[in-house]
């Protein structure tokens, strides 16, 4: 469990457990949106995404980018946790949409057949995409987004990895139970921009801007 977070956190393993231990015990508290990029293969990011589903059980969702901009959010709307694989996201208004959930306080339930009703909302998004630089528009005022670029996994591989991880959970929980407190109290996402800045969301904010911009810079 620690190679793991290890390898997707890398030099941010402090913020990672951090961030994990408030997705356990804060599950009310607003977080960044983290995002795992690397057009790789073999990375370990589906790994982590269905470590998390172990973790959460039914307090988590798999969804896909359509589901994301269907009509009908039934699947997502009172999960505690809505991961996202394979994302690439090129309509401003689906942008716009991702941006609104990351600090939503209610969502408006819609499904088929059924009147819209609104329910509080405490959803955390993780997305995985193989697109590095371009998978969407980030401003360059944004500071909802945490980007972290996984690399391939070196040496040997364990192909009964996620077997493993499944028979730690109990251990693992106790140990971020016992961490120290977090005071969450000095930023509305806990973590402040310059912790969670990363050369990564530097060059997805450089992609993002106009031609013309790029041009004259």
């Amino acid at each position: 469990t620690v190679k793991l977070i290890r390898h997707i956190f890398g030099d941010q393993e402090e913020i990672g457990f951090k961030y994990l231990k408030i997705l356990y015990e804060n599950p009310k508290q607003i977080l960044p949106v983290l995002i795992l990029v690397s057009s790789e293969r073999e990375t370990g990011k589906t790994t982590f995404l269905n470590w998390i589903y172990m973790l959460f059980g039914e307090n988590s969702v798999l969804i896909s980018p359509q589901e994301l901009t269907s009509n009908f959010n039934s699947g997502y709307a009172t999960k505690n946790i809505v991961m996202i694989d394979e994302t690439v996201i090129e309509k401003s208004t689906s942008v716009e949409k991702l941006k609104s959930l990351a600090t939503a306080k209610t969502i408006s339930v819609s499904q088929k057949f059924v009147a819209q009703y609104s329910v509080p909302f405490f959803g955390k998004l993780i997305i995985c995409t193989n697109k590095e630089k371009d998978f969407m528009r980030i401003d360059e005022e944004e500071i909802r987004f945490w980007i972290r670029k996984i690399k391939v996994i070196e040496g040997e591989q364990n192909t009964n990895i996620e077997y493993d991880l499944y028979e730690e959970i109990p251990k693992f929980l106790k140990y971020i139970s016992q961490m120290p407190h977090i005071d969450i109290t000095r930023s509305r996402m806990v973590f402040t921009k310059d912790e969670i800045k990363t050369h990564e969301l530097s060059e997805v904010k450089d992609e993002s801007k106009s031609g013309l911009r790029k041009e004259i810079e």
